[in-house]
């Protein structure tokens, strides 16, 4: 940029001049100028650029040089919104990301950090000072200590007093403010630069890492850079307590090598992948089993490269040449091409590892599914890329996941919690089987509920099952139902104060039992005694009624009232049961269905779910019960469906209900991810009064 400044003013200066020199009548002397103009100008650019590459940092150079980061702020649209090429940090919800028109760079690329707003569990910390008066500074991307040249007066004074605290071992909470964190990290680099004093560094990034998490795994990386920038230190690498404990346990091949028995070549494999931050490989069994399998397919793939009479590294420098060439236009032995062909092979493990995790999730029957796409636009690469490595990949996952272990009762217990839809597979397999043993049928029911004891749609289980028995046995049928009501009860975060659920109307045979049981229900929603419950259930049947004499002419009469038996039956299925606690009302909606309103008049009941700032209709909080008890996470197909049954669209529903929230928040309550919407359990937390 200087260069072209510096160019420009030249121009201007030289052509001005033999302007000037025609307009005074010096026609050879304006010629002559405008001659040396145009000849020697391309060469004072070129003499300044070369001045400022051999003067130009390292992070100077990748962030104007480097093609994974030179582009970095036009490619997002709002900080919110992470990008698909993301790369995930070792420690669980810190992400880096570095974007890029191809694939996510290196983890260890210090060009540009994504202080995102994300949540990050740490032990508490005694000696951290509170009640300081913290200037707020909005998340960025801090990509040098220069940032704070875009501060305000009063945060850069605010970092001064927070620099100094930290070298006198005082440490401020930073309340979410972590931008100053990421630029006294970047300021104690700089200052190695003068000292080059290694133990020193190495403490202060530790004690920073410590107090600041979210700044350990940069710590870490340029800890490492640095190390090996310095010759006479980069054979002692492995003797720093604080890289080499940080390694052990983010490297996968390190942290797994004697559970996994590993050898060293498998250890190196691992290795060289991002380390995968989510819920579904978090669940110990499956990340093992993915693990696995990425070995399984590597073996088998590097043998086919073998069969074709070539090699697996072959392969990928083959693709990776054809994407600095193709893809980026680079210059084949220019640094930018060199940069590309030594990075790119490790997106291409990692890409294969999402692979094989995506079929581990499909074998356990896991909905959501990690996002494979390449984000390159030449046609050719996209072709070598599918022939040679994509296509070979997905031929071998369907062999070798056969040899996958299946999840035992703790995994499925996690797998159930974490896709709360999951359930309806199997209950899908036990209708199907069905063999008019109602027994069979319940046990099934009843353990799929037991693996089920996190899922927080737990309910839907007995709901379902009740209203599929109900054409066999009725009071299994009833028994079920009941189950189902307790659970809504247990689990559900809103205490309304009024419920409408709907039962099978062929489970009553007379007023007088749904009469019964809606005893039954007001005496289960005030004590809470399942087993009690689930006893007068059983007795519900058993219990002898007399017989009632109809009186004919009274018939005749209301026959006379009414427009035909069907409004009578409808008045005979009303029913109404009140005491001091709730207040119920039947009625019936269908052929098939009662339709059953709770009201519970404890005052307990009727305390709103939301702080009183917060005016939620009755919508949203409907909208945000089904969050809750999806754990968090809806697919916006199920949103959708639940939106028109509502009347509303779904995407005015969502920015409704952030609307409402924003001020409340500073940021967005519900949000995309991929396919789903998601809400943020902590801000869900922070909006909730249960």
């Amino acid at each position: 940029m200087k260069s072209k400044n510096t160019a420009s003013f030249l121009a201007l200066f030289l052509g001005g001049i033999g302007i000037h020199r025609f307009y005074l009548g010096q026609t050879a002397k304006g010629i002559f100028s405008l001659i040396f103009f145009w000849t020697y100008i391309p060469l004072f650019i070129s003499i300044i650029d070369f001045i400022i590459f051999l003067t130009m940092s390292e992070e100077k150079f990748n962030l104007k040089y480097n093609p994974l980061t030179k582009n970095v702020n036009s490619n997002y649209k709002k900080e919110k919104v992470m990008p698909q090429n993301l790369v995930q940090n070792p420690v669980n919800n810190i992400k880096a990301t570095v974007t890029t028109s191809g694939f996510s760079n290196n983890s260890n690329d210090d060009s540009v950090i994504d202080i995102s707003d994300q949540s990050y569990t740490i032990p508490p910390i005694s000696n951290l000072k509170h009640n300081v008066d913290v200037p707020a500074w909005k998340h960025q991307y801090v990509y040098s200590y220069e940032e704070i040249n875009r501060a305000s007066s009063e945060q850069k004074k605010f970092y001064s007093i927070f620099k100094n605290s930290f070298l006198n071992n005082e440490y401020y909470d930073l309340e979410g403010n972590t931008n100053y964190a990421f630029i006294l990290l970047f300021d104690l680099l700089a200052e190695y630069d003068n000292s080059k004093d290694i133990p020193k560094l190495e403490n202060q990034l530790k004690t920073l890492g410590q107090y600041y998490p979210k700044t350990k795994s940069y710590a870490v990386s340029f800890l490492q850079q640095k190390l090996k920038n310095n010759t006479a230190l980069s054979k002692e690498a492995d003797t720093y307590s604080y890289i080499n404990s940080y390694e052990q346990y983010w490297e996968l091949g390190s942290k797994y090598k004697d559970k996994l028995i590993l050898n060293d070549k498998d250890v190196e494999l691992l290795n060289n992948i991002y380390y995968p931050s989510n819920n579904f490989f978090n669940i110990e069994y499956c990340g093992l089993e993915i693990l696995k399998l990425y070995i399984a397919v590597i073996s088998a793939l590097k043998q086919k490269y073998i069969q074709e009479e070539t090699t697996i590294d072959q392969q990928f420098l083959i693709i990776s040449d054809i994407i600095a060439r193709k893809q980026f236009k680079y210059r084949n032995g220019s640094p930018n091409y060199r940069y590309i062909i030594e990075s790119t092979p490790r997106e291409f493990y990692s890409l294969i590892f999402k692979y094989c995790e995506n079929a581990v999730r499909e074998y356990y029957s896991h909905k959501r599914k990690l996002n494979t796409n390449i984000y390159y636009n030449n046609e050719e690469v996209i072709t070598e890329f599918e022939t040679k490595i994509i296509s070979k990949v997905t031929e071998l996952l369907p062999i070798l996941i056969l040899k996958a272990s299946p999840p035992d009762k703790a995994t499925e217990i996690e797998l159930y919690s974490q896709n709360t839809n999951r359930w309806k597979i199997k209950f899908e397999e036990l209708i199907a089987n069905y063999n008019e043993n109602s027994n069979e049928f319940i046990d099934s029911i009843h353990s799929l509920a037991l693996l089920n004891e996190k899922n927080p749609s737990i309910e839907n289980i007995f709901f379902e099952a009740s209203k599929f028995i109900s054409k066999y046995d009725k009071e299994s049928a009833l028994t079920f139902y009941v189950s189902y009501l307790y659970c809504d009860l247990e689990s559900t975060t809103f205490n309304n104060k009024q419920l409408t659920k709907t039962i099978q109307k062929n489970l009553f045979k007379t007023n007088e039992q749904l009469h019964a049981f809606e005893k039954i229900i007001s005496e289960l929603i005030k004590d809470k005694d399942i087993d009690k419950a689930l006893e007068d259930v059983s007795n519900l049947y058993k219990v002898k009624r007399k017989k009632i004499k109809l009186n004919t002419a009274s018939i005749n009469e209301v026959q006379q009232q009414h427009s035909g038996t069907v409004e009578l039956l409808n008045e005979y299925l009303k029913d109404d049961f009140e005491d001091e606690n709730n207040a119920i009302k039947s009625q019936e909606i269908s052929n098939e269905e009662i339709q059953i309103e709770i009201t519970q008049k404890n005052e307990e009941a009727q305390q709103s779910a939301f702080v009183s700032e917060l005016s939620f209709t009755t919508i949203h909080t409907t909208a945000l019960e089904l969050f809750a008890k999806s754990n968090f996470s809806i697919p916006q197909e199920e949103f959708e469906v639940f939106a028109k049954s509502k009347g509303v669209f779904k995407n005015s529903l969502i920015e409704s209900i952030n609307d409402t929230c924003y001020e409340f928040l500073d940021d967005v309550l519900i949000e995309e991810e991929d396919d789903y919407y998601t809400i943020n359990i902590n801000y869900f937390q922070k909006i909730s009064t249960i």
